[in-house]
């Protein structure tokens, strides 16, 4: 696998999250003092994961990988 130069994304590249979705899992974990789900917590995280997510580059006349 090829390294950005940025660690936090590169830890990001081992996650197997497809699309702009919110794990099931982050409405246990991310919660309000009261106990319930923190959801414009969890939504802004979905944004800046599916912001950071490495993309690979192609060529478009080759389909050859370059980046």
């Amino acid at each position: 696998m090829f390294k950005t130069g940025s660690p936090a994304v590169d830890k990001m590249s081992h996650l197997r999250i497809t699309g702009n979705i919110i794990p099931m899992s982050w409405f246990q974990t991310i919660l309000k003092a009261t106990g319930k789900p923190n959801l414009n917590a969890i939504i802004i995280l979905a944004d800046i994961v599916y912001w950071y997510r490495p993309v690979e580059v192609r060529d478009e006349m080759t389909g050859q990988l370059i980046g």
